[in-house]
């Protein structure tokens, strides 16, 4: 809903996901993720590919150790709302691994969150004003 009222050029959402190394978790269904190797950075249908792909060059370029998840459908974030709001915002997902989600033991590697941070500062450090996300000019 915020949406319309601050009408985004860009998102990059935040949230959570699975460390696929918990108990109980299945890496062949749903990837395989651990904390302490860095943010995930997600390949999914409401994620705009040229700003995924500003982020990882944003990483790399600052050797921000980075993961990568891929959702087949939905993300299961305020990802697929931005993205299709408003006619379109390209939109991203960064994830911060964490065990025990939905837990009162929920943890999560100190270092993955400093590293989502930078990942996060650096990618907007690399998006200039008025810059065109669209794919075809």
């Amino acid at each position: 809903m915020i949406t319309e009222t601050i009408q985004p050029d860009v998102a990059i959402v935040v949230d959570v996901t699975h460390d696929t190394n918990t108990p109980m978790m299945e890496p062949k269904k749903q990837g395989n993720v651990h904390a302490g190797k860095g943010p995930t950075v997600t390949y999914a249908p409401a994620v705009h590919n040229t700003l995924r792909d500003l982020i990882i060059e944003a990483a790399e370029a600052n050797d921000i150790p980075f993961q990568r998840e891929a959702s087949s459908r939905v993300t299961g974030t305020d990802t697929d709302a931005f993205a299709y709001s408003n006619g379109g915002v390209p939109s991203a997902l960064i994830s911060l691994p964490l065990r025990y989600m939905h837990t009162t033991v929920e943890m999560v590697h100190r270092e993955d969150v400093i590293n989502t941070a930078k990942l996060i500062f650096e990618s907007l450090r690399k998006i200039e004003g008025g810059m065109d996300f669209r794919y075809f000019h």
